[in-house]
């Protein structure tokens, strides 16, 4: 992981092996940084469990033996004794004589009763017991089959008899309690059916005030009757009015016939006059048989139609013959006696007789029609009430009905209330018990080993979990999220060939950086370990062979010394001086190609600068990679970490199954905070057997 984003982009994409993820850790909040570092390899727990096998060996056998001797030494003899009770349909059920709404007692009531704090009470009362009512509970146990009607009252007790007479008596006051409850029961549905009464006695007063307030509105007596009577009336008003309109009908045309009869009858006639004429005759006689005609004939009638132009003929010859008489007019032609016709006046009277006849039955009509209005009105009420009535009458017999019904089922309820019964009887009494309760010391041994198998297994597993020393490349690459150069087993005689090709791995791992190395342009690489012990000299200079051999490039090496530790040897290859600038000339390795600095006073008063850091590949130009062992990490951490900002390659080496992830997460922020880039690390010195399995 390159822990900057100021690296060499060039150099960057070249190698190919040191891309860099600080956006990833940037938007990774830090407590999530910190849980990465508790992941592992799958390996690790594996060999924890086989490192830790003697705890699957001890923590059972030793808690299997604690907890049986443990229910040994605290547990006495228990005596267990059960009455039985069973469950009968009762007898009032069978022949169906219960009252209607009563429920058995659920099955779930029933079980809970047992343990009631009534019963509890009430059985620690008779039997005088040194007992609460949550002690007793706990000494009581109730069985039952899902689908059984039997039950076991089992009580437990060191003495065999107080167990026999707590099941029984339990059971006595069970039956008592059991009985009550039905009782309540009955009386709670006893009252509902009180109150169902009264609110159907309730309902039937208004429904028979509603039918009387019916009744008065609307005159009722009966509806059926009335609907009849009322029918019977709006026949006979329409049989008259049929009758009325036919006979006005007759006297109408017999009046219009009279009109017509008076308008061709003469008001007057001349009853005696000196002078008369044959024509005058002759024309009455023709009136007169033309009146016959009217009386008898159609209007259309040949004869009738022939005497009316004789009429209008003879009438025209007599206006003529006036007017010549007129014209020689006498006084003995003018003697005329006139007077009224009779044929006249009875025609006045029969058609003044019709209109009275008339009048009286266009009267009687309108009365008529009245009548049927009314009638008819009446009859439509009726028929808009006698649905309502009906249904009213309906709704009175059946809420009758119901009050019957109530008062029979409160009747058989009050005879039920008078004696007393259960469904469930005693079948067989609890008897004092000879053998006591079996202890279960197995089982508590069971436990015991169970738990001792989960403590081990937790021992175990807790121990992995906060071991965060660097065992694999896991705790390399995905705890602490930076690249890997490779991992290196311990040396030894049968596995040499596994420690070399380890060696030559890291070289061809990096080789992509590594091959940028020129005398020209000598690559700077810091070991930047957390303490002086997580480094192996040897380890490095075989690291460094390794590179020599398989690059063909030389090398030199810093090394760094404290100034306690200083010795006059060391002296002339002491490089502090010339990154200081006091001399102008870096001292040359010796025949190890190694020269050391110092950490003195100097280096705290005044820590190196980048300028005084990038000498040292001016003052080595003649090899082609400059590596520098970095001290301690807490004795200088600023100075620490400007020389690894300044290294072309910052390597941590870590020590396997001792290096602390907490201690290189904490060098890691540290250089983060400096900007340090191409940060990569290896782990050594790892168990074979190990180093076997991690790297398959």
């Amino acid at each position: 992981m390159i822990l900057s984003d100021k690296g060499d982009p060039a150099l960057e994409a070249e190698s190919g092996i040191f891309t860099p993820e600080a956006e990833q850790e940037k938007s990774e909040p830090a407590i999530m940084q910190f849980v990465r570092l508790f992941k592992r390899d799958i390996w690790c727990w594996v060999s924890a469990v086989q490192k830790l096998w003697w705890l699957f060996a001890i923590f059972p056998l030793l808690f299997a033996t604690i907890t049986f001797f443990i229910r040994t030494m605290t547990t006495t003899n228990v005596y267990v004794a059960n009455c039985g009770l069973i469950r009968q349909e009762i007898t009032d059920t069978k022949n169906g004589v219960l009252p209607p709404g009563y429920v058995n007692v659920q099955r779930s009531i029933v079980l809970n009763l047992f343990k009631s704090r009534a019963v509890l009470e009430e059985t620690i009362k008779r039997l005088s017991l040194p007992y609460t009512a949550e002690q007793l509970y706990n000494n009581i146990a109730i069985k039952s089959e899902k689908n059984s009607d039997y039950y076991f009252v089992s009580a437990s007790s060191k003495d065999p008899t107080i167990a026999a007479a707590l099941a029984n008596t339990l059971a006595d006051v069970f039956i008592e309690e059991y009985k009550k409850l039905i009782r309540r029961n009955l009386e709670d549905l006893n009252d509902s059916y009180v109150r169902t009464q009264n609110d159907l006695e309730k309902q039937l007063a208004d429904q028979d005030e509603k039918l009387k307030r019916m009744s008065a509105e609307n005159n009722l007596t009966a509806i059926e009757n009335d609907i009849a009577f009322n029918n019977q009336r709006l026949l006979q008003v329409e049989d008259q009015l049929t009758r009325s309109s036919s006979t006005l009908d007759s006297a109408k045309q017999a009046l219009f016939e009279l009109q017509g009869e008076l308008a061709n009858t003469p008001e007057e006639v001349v009853t005696h006059r000196e002078k008369s004429t044959v024509a005058e005759d002759e024309l009455m006689r023709a009136e007169n048989q033309l009146h016959a005609y009217e009386q008898v004939y159609a209007r259309s009638n040949p004869l009738l139609i022939q005497q009316r132009e004789l009429v209008k003929r003879l009438k025209a010859e007599q206006e003529k013959a006036r007017e010549e008489e007129d014209e020689g007019e006498t006084d003995v032609n003018k003697k005329i006696i006139v007077s009224r016709n009779p044929a006249y006046t009875q025609i006045l009277v029969s058609i003044a007789a019709k209109k009275a006849e008339i009048s009286t039955l266009t009267n009687d009509i309108k009365l008529n029609n009245e009548n049927a209005i009314q009638l008819r009105a009446r009859r439509e009420l009726l028929s808009s009430l006698h649905p309502t009535l009906r249904q009213l009458e309906a709704d009175m017999k059946q809420t009758k009905d119901q009050i019957n019904n109530t008062k029979l089922q409160i009747a058989t309820i009050n005879s039920f209330l008078d004696r007393s019964f259960s469904d469930i009887t005693i079948q067989e009494l609890a008897k004092a018990p000879t053998t006591p309760l079996g202890r279960k010391r197995g089982v508590w041994a069971i436990i015991g080993f169970i738990l001792g198998s989960f403590v081990a297994f937790t021992i175990i597993l807790g121990c992995e979990f906060f071991n965060l020393t660097i065992r694999s490349n896991v705790d390399i690459e995905q705890a602490l999220r930076i690249k890997m150069l490779g991992m290196i087993p311990v040396l030894e005689q049968n596995h040499r060939a596994d420690y070399y090709s380890a060696l030559q791995t890291m070289t061809s791992n990096g080789k992509p950086f590594f091959s940028l190395a020129s005398p020209d342009h000598p690559l700077l690489i810091v070991f930047a370990p957390s303490s002086r012990s997580d480094l192996d000299e040897k380890t490095r200079e075989e690291f460094c062979e390794t590179l020599k051999i398989r690059l063909g490039c030389k090398y030199v090496v810093i090394s760094p010394v404290k100034e306690d530790e200083f010795s006059t040897k060391q002296m002339p290859l002491l490089i502090n001086d010339y990154l200081y600038q006091f001399t102008d000339e870096a001292p040359k390795p010796g025949k190890d190609r190694t020269v050391f600095f110092r950490l003195d006073d100097l280096s705290f008063i005044s820590p190196l600068t980048d300028e005084q850091i990038q000498r040292v590949k001016t003052a080595y130009k003649s090899v082609s990679i400059i590596v520098w062992d970095l001290f301690d990490f807490e004795l200088h951490r600023q100075l620490f970490a400007e020389i690894a900002h300044n290294s072309d390659l910052t390597i941590i080496p870590m020590k396997y199954a001792q290096t602390s992830k907490l201690s290189i997460y904490r060098i890691l922020q540290f250089l983060k905070s400096f900007h340090v880039r191409n940060v990569v690390g290896f782990l050594y010195n790892v168990n074979n057997k190990h180093y076997s399995k991690v790297t398959l």
